[in-house]
């Protein structure tokens, strides 16, 4: 266990409001304390909607101090000390600080151990939800359960929230007979405990900090696997939820053995996900156990999916085996989770072995850094710690090599597991991998705002000129652009930020590739349109030899070319070559990729006998569709272009008719329908088969996929009817699972029509007087104020029946600030 870092001051004065049985006053409460564990016993009140419980928080003190502070949001009823009959304590409320009085512990000083028992309430909360049977949702199990990063954990548990303050945790809850629970560490006692009831306890025999203790109660089904070397991997889910649970659980044992010889062992002694009904969030790596959304993680064909559980798995290693120091942190455990997990689906993306490193998949936002210390830590989520980290992590991978980047990364876990590390010292560990002079670009990058931009320049006898402008320091491994010549052969140049390369006029002939290893995103890139048309046809392999050169290089260069094809319109393929180009390429997003390029050139075709072909080429192809992970790469609609060319009635003939009847045989997997709706109908046609689905399926994710299908539809519809269909939809449905697809879709068809605004409006403010509906809360109060954004009047009267609504705390947030909706 590590000494606590202070999130604040090392003494907190308060202004103490009531007491405990003693009167004495206390001046300062102290966090000089490490926190060595937290044993929790309760039971949870459906009728009262609270968790009544008593923690004992085994603690040794780093500093004398007359009281100590520990961070509580609950309702405190009393407090005992070993040896002190009645101490003082105290609640400061607003600030969420529980500080109790040392003064009459004898013997209280530096190095002493002393146990605080802890009587406490704790209602519903964002960090504590009750889940009660939901209008629209077939499955009726009730659940309850706990999400608490960053720092939510004291809104159900006093505690010292502090990420690098690592304790073991006993949860031990008294259930129903006919519920279950699961939480961190193993199972240690299951017996009953009067007539309709028994306790459960689970405790860890290792630390994790607070923001990871977590459990959660239903009526709960198993799906069990192992890994290679026989660890239990479970996906526990309310019974009779739909879904592809075993495969899953397989697939997350497959995505350890992966990962193990990268990172090394799985630090547990299971893994387990735990699916739940309204989830805020898409998942949650509690340690040994994550939380995840049940409409994210059930079919692992669905690259969101497996990606979705690859994060929440990786974070077993960095986030829990290792937790950040302090929440400017954040970005070591987020960015390696997000890199990690495609390391965990390299097979999709990879498979020919070329080595991408998944650079195109990470996203940076211009302005948002990967370390923003003036943001509280509920607001450091951004894409900074996440897509941006990502790739700055897998640039330190590109300069350090692939042997010496994971060798660091296991010598890391393996000194520091069980422990924290904070920017510093990681970037520290690199140094000798990296040299100096990388090592220092790391350092900048971590708080570097601009991203990179490539400007295009005319130069004389050459194709163009490249700029590569990097203001703040982003780039730590140099940019490649490569070219090849008919022979094979490849030349190419490495940019760092105020670098100007010379393209010569030979490099556009065949095929020019630009960061050749994926190490980095997309950049922005400007010039006039000669240079840009220029540099598009140079980057599509338009002849026998280009198509060659493709096809020998990774799955990230194939998709870029097929990327600025399909937004070109470039025919860097014919009817005939479609085929074979499929056969050779190796990223299941490329193949998906191919097939809307070849939708998009044969709807642009003004030949008859052309169009032809090119219907008689996809048909065939279209009709078993592309590896169902790539199409997480064209996105729903991303298709669209193919129904002008082939007769989809036909084609898909057997399939519509499941649709039409709401999949109310569940005939049809998931991925299936997930395809399907890449494609694009009529207004009246969506409605008669997504339309059913949406709100007859069983399956919530069968609903979610199909309301995700129609919400991008609505954008331009005219029929009212979609109004109508939308607003019955939501008046019968309290699922905040799909409401978000549900409640955009309507506010497109309600703002294209012109019609049913007044209704939509009561039924946003049905949706926020439920608190099932919390993850949808602050959504739902920006869609109503953007809608009546010009009525005043209007926007007053929605915003005031929501005084005593359960709101969520962003959408009380919003609630006082409206304007930051639009």
């Amino acid at each position: 266990m590590r000494p606590l870092r202070l999130a604040f001051l090392s003494a907190v004065s308060l202004p103490f409001l009531t007491t405990g049985c003693g009167s004495s006053p206390l001046e300062e409460a102290s966090r000089g304390y490490d926190v060595e564990r937290y044993v929790l016993e309760g039971a949870f009140d459906w009728t009262t909607r609270k968790l009544a419980a008593t923690v004992s928080v085994t603690l040794t003190l780093t500093e004398d101090a007359p009281a100590i502070a520990l961070d509580s949001h609950v309702s405190v009823k009393a407090v005992r000390i070993t040896g002190v009959e009645d101490p003082a304590y105290e609640v400061d409320a607003q600030r969420g600080v529980l500080a109790i009085s040392l003064e009459d512990a004898s013997r209280v000083m530096k190095g002493r151990t002393i146990q605080v028992d802890i009587d406490y309430e704790a209602g519903t909360s964002d960090n504590l939800y009750a889940i009660s049977p939901r209008l629209g949702d077939s499955v009726l199990g009730r659940a309850l359960y706990t999400d608490s990063e960053p720092m939510g954990t004291s809104w159900w548990m006093p505690c010292n929230d502090d990420p690098s303050d690592r304790a073991t945790f006993s949860v031990s809850l008294k259930i129903p007979a006919q519920e279950q629970l699961i939480a961190n560490g193993r199972l240690v006692f299951d017996a009953e405990e009067g007539p309709d009831s028994h306790r459960v306890r689970y405790e860890t025999g290792w630390t994790l900090p607070t923001y990871q203790m977590a459990f959660a109660v239903s009526q709960f089904e198993v799906a069990k696997w192992q890994t290679e070397t026989g660890l239990p991997v479970e996906v526990w889910h309310r019974r009779d939820l739909p879904g592809s649970h075993a495969e899953m659980a397989k697939a997350l044992a497959g995505m350890i053995d992966r990962l193990v010889p990268l990172v090394g062992p799985y630090p547990f002694e299971r893994y387990a996900l735990v699916l739940l009904p309204s989830f805020p969030v898409g998942g949650m790596e509690n340690a040994g156990i994550s939380f995840q959304r049940e409409t994210s993680s059930t079919e692992p064909t669905i690259a969101g999916d497996f990606y979705l559980a690859a994060h929440e798995l990786a974070h077993q290693w960095f986030g829990d085996l290792l937790t950040v120091a302090t929440w400017d942190d954040l970005w070591i455990k987020e960015g390696m989770a997000n890199q990690l997990e495609y390391e965990a689906g390299r097979a999709f993306t990879d498979a020919s072995g070329e080595g991408t490193l998944h650079g195109d998949q990470f996203f940076g936002e211009d302005g948002v850094p990967i370390r923003d210390g003036s943001l509280a830590p509920d607001d450091k989520y951004t894409s900074g710690p996440y897509g941006r980290a990502a790739w700055l992590h897998t640039q330190i991978r590109s300069v350090a090599g692939d042997a010496a980047y994971f060798e660091t990364l296991r010598k890391i876990l393996d000194t520091r597991g069980f422990g924290a590390i904070g920017t510093d010292a990681f970037v520290d560990a690199f140094s000798q991998a990296l040299g100096p002079e990388a090592t220092a670009r790391v350092r900048r990058a971590i708080d570097a705002k601009a991203m990179p931009r490539i400007e295009l320049q005319a130069e004389p006898n050459a194709a163009f000129a490249l700029v590569l402008d990097d203001p703040d320091g982003a780039l730590v491994a140099p940019l490649v652009v490569r070219w090849y010549g008919a022979d094979g052969s490849a030349e190419e140049v490495s940019l760092l930020g105020g670098a100007r390369a010379v393209i010569p006029a030979a490099a556009t002939d065949i095929l020019l590739v630009m960061d050749p290893d994926d190490v980095h995103p997309n950049f922005e890139l400007t010039g006039d349109g000669a240079l840009a048309e220029a540099w598009t046809s140079a980057r599509v392999p338009l002849s026998t030899n280009g198509n060659t050169v493709l096809a020998g290089l990774g799955g990230a260069a194939q998709m870029n070319a097929l990327r600025v094809a399909s937004l070109s319109g470039a025919a860097m393929m014919t009817p005939a070559e479609l085929p074979g180009l499929l056969g050779e390429l190796d990223a299941d997003g490329a193949k998906a990729m191919a097939l809307q390029l070849a939708c998009v050139l044969a709807s642009l075709t003004l030949d008859a006998a052309e169009k032809e072909a090119w219907a008689a080429a996809l048909a065939p192809l279209l009709e078993g569709g592309p590896p169902s992970f790539g199409l997480g790469w064209i996105g729903t609609g991303g298709l669209g272009a193919c129904s002008d060319v082939v007769p989809l009635d036909t084609l898909f003939s057997v399939e519509w008719p499941k649709l039409e009847a709401g999949l109310a045989d569940e005939g049809m997997t998931l991925s299936r329908l997930q395809y399907l709706a890449a494609f694009q109908l009529s207004e009246d046609r969506e409605l008669a088969t997504f339309g059913r689905v949406a709100s007859k399926a069983p399956s919530l994710r069968a609903r979610r996929i199909a309301l995700d299908h129609l919400a991008r539809r609505a954008r331009d519809v005219t029929s009212e009817a979609w109004v109508t269909f939308y607003l019955d939809l939501l008046h019968a449905t309290r699922t905040s699972e799909t409401l978000p697809s549900a409640m955009n879709g309507a506010s497109w068809a309600v703002f294209n029509t012109g019609a049913g605004l007044g209704a939509f409006v009561d039924e946003l403010g049905d949706i926020l007087h439920d608190e099932a509906t919390r993850p949808v809360h602050a959504r739902a109060i920006c869609i109503g104020v953007r809608l009546l954004s010009e009525d005043p009047a209007a926007t007053k009267a929605f915003l005031g029946g929501l005084a005593d609504a359960p709101l969520s705390e962003p959408a009380r947030a919003l609630l006082r600030k409206p304007e930051t909706c639009l």
